[in-house]
């Protein structure tokens, strides 16, 4: 039986769906469901004899991207390692591309925002019950994925994405639907006691505020005042210690820093390859430090070891490019169309809170939260699609 190009792209849009809903708690059935979905695509291609991989603004950057990996990996003080985790991370590129191409309306968008908050609360629930379980503290972090910093990172991110419709013009049952989600996520990610997803968290809530308007920056001023009179003090004690820099961690991670500028100091045209730097690190910290680590913590530290300067250039102007589009996608949305302002805004926020993240974390080499980044670009520059055709849709002669 011959299938038509119609349902085909139903049959790709349910794996975009479940790679969706799977991104916030399975790997292993996320990267199927990515798997099965491009096939399908080029399925699709194939039989329509055209390509549809769209243009983005970012072509130019993942190319420069491929180029320095690629002289990195010749150069690679362990080329072989360096080849395998370089092919995985290219492979999380297309994620951009597969979803600007096929989310291509507002009721399917609306169909994997719903799924992919719905899913969240229920592992929200679960992760609240499982905490308190353990009899809480830090010493129970909760793993709602395989480590608490993922399950931090992933938390961060969902939650920007579903408080983004609680600053809409949505309906007063959809924003209050929306706070109440967000509200809820916000004590497993709490639990996971990952300070760098808190201060993402933060930073985005914060532009969200920033940008909606005024009385949106008293709300997070309220929420941020609640969350230091209702806290548990084991919280509030590991969120306070971000501002001590002699607590173990900080310290630790100034050593990991410190390493990490040596490094590119001595590799800093083509870095020492996308590897583990384990036993690199052994040999450039300092003998105070106690930890041992394959990464050292900063997402742009870990760009200039491992690709040298020119990969930390690259990084840094891609970074950059994707902030800027993301902002000028957000103006150029009507507030009255809430969904597409929405998913605007919450992948802005969402992209600023993993950028403070990583600051701290080496959260840009964590699959999980690489993938949720890929798709909050790709959702961005689907709201820019959905919403030029709806334009063209309304006044032909734009």
């Amino acid at each position: 039986m011959k299938l038509s190009s119609e349902l085909l792209r139903r049959i790709l849009n349910v794996w975009l769906l479940i790679f969706v809903v799977g991104s916030t708690f399975s790997i292993a059935l996320t990267q199927s469901a990515l798997f099965l979905a491009f096939v399908f695509w080029v399925w699709i291609m194939i039989l329509e004899k055209k390509s549809l991989i769209p243009r983005t603004p970012f072509d130019f950057y993942f190319l420069a991207y491929i180029v320095v990996g690629i002289i990195s990996l010749i150069f690679s003080l362990n080329p072989e390692a360096m080849v395998v985790v370089f092919i995985k991370r290219l492979l999380l590129i297309p994620i951009v591309y597969i979803v600007a191409a096929n989310v291509t309306d507002k009721k399917f968008l609306k169909i994997l925002l719903t799924a992919f908050v719905g899913v969240t609360v229920i592992l929200s629930i679960i992760g609240i019950q499982k905490y308190l379980a353990g009899g809480g503290g830090l010493e129970g972090r909760l793993k709602l994925y395989h480590h608490y910093m993922t399950s931090g990172g992933i938390l961060m991110i969902v939650s920007l994405i579903t408080f983004a419709f609680a600053f809409s013009d949505a309906s007063l049952k959809t924003r209050v639907a929306a706070l109440a989600c967000g509200i809820l996520m916000l004590f497993p990610l709490l639990f996971t006691f990952t300070r760098s997803s808190w201060l993402g968290f933060l930073c985005g809530l914060v532009m969200m505020g920033a940008l909606q308007g005024r009385k949106w920056i008293l709300g997070v001023l309220i929420l941020a005042v609640a969350f230091f009179v209702f806290a548990p003090l084991s919280v509030k004690k590991r969120a306070l210690s971000v501002f001590d820099p002699h607590h173990p961690n900080n310290v630790e991670r100034t050593y990991m820093w410190k390493a990490g500028l040596e490094m590119m100091r001595d590799y800093p045209l083509t870095g020492v390859g996308d590897m583990d730097l384990g036993e690199l690190y052994a040999k450039y910290k300092p003998p105070e430090a106690k930890e041992q680590h394959g990464h050292l913590h900063n997402n742009f530290i870990m760009f200039g070891v491992t690709l040298g300067v020119p990969g930390l250039v690259v990084f840094l102007a891609l970074f950059i490019r994707i902030f800027i589009r993301e902002l000028q996608i957000y103006f150029s949305v009507p507030a009255r169309e809430w969904l597409l302002k929405g998913v605007a805004l919450g992948s802005l926020t969402a992209f600023v809170g993993f950028q403070v993240n990583g600051l701290f974390e080496w959260n840009f080499g964590d699959a999980e939260i690489a993938m949720l980044l890929w798709l909050t670009v790709g959702l961005a520059l689907a709201v820019d699609r959905i919403h030029r055709q709806s334009r063209i849709q309304e006044d032909p002669g734009s």
